[in-house]
């Protein structure tokens, strides 16, 4: 990650678009913007820079990739050194089947997203993954029922 930058109108109109409408051209996003090929490159590359872009991915739909079953799992750690939650984190990094990991406040200390093609799966990825990871003193784990919202558009 490069300097902190400052977005303007056009740059916060750029991302809109392109978190909007991914496969347009430079071209193409230069002409709705109003900019020449030139400036619109200009733009993107110092917000790559800058670490505002990311990268650039397609997004699978977990159901229709055959994940029928999405898991929130709230961990609760039995150690708080920064041993232990670095020891956590590199083993939970190498669980294929969670998602997304946060440190979070509260009553627990991580948020697990899990996804699993069945209940079955899932109790597999718990008896042979989650409760092997080190330090943890309990799981909660709550099944979705419906997802209502999921959007990984920043809202700019």
């Amino acid at each position: 990650m490069g300097e902190t930058i400052t977005l303007d109108d056009t740059d916060r109109r750029l991302l809109r678009l392109l978190q909007a409408e991914p496969d347009l051209t430079l071209r193409e996003v230069g002409e709705r913007l109003g900019l020449s090929h030139t400036p619109c490159w200009r733009r993107l590359a110092r917000m790559r820079e800058a670490g505002v872009i990311e990268e650039r991915r397609h997004i699978v739909d977990p159901v229709a990739a055959g994940f029928e079953i999405t898991v929130f799992c709230a961990v609760r750690m039995n150690g708080h050194s920064r041993e232990h939650l670095e020891e956590f984190e590199a083993a939970v990094a190498g669980i294929a089947e969670v998602v997304q990991c946060y440190s979070v406040s509260g009553d627990h200390d991580y948020l697990l997203r899990v996804l699993a093609r069945s209940i079955r799966h899932y109790e597999s990825t718990v008896k042979n993954a989650l409760v092997q990871l080190p330090h943890v003193l309990s799981i909660s784990t709550s099944v979705t029922l419906r997802e209502i919202k999921n959007t990984t558009d920043v809202p700019l």
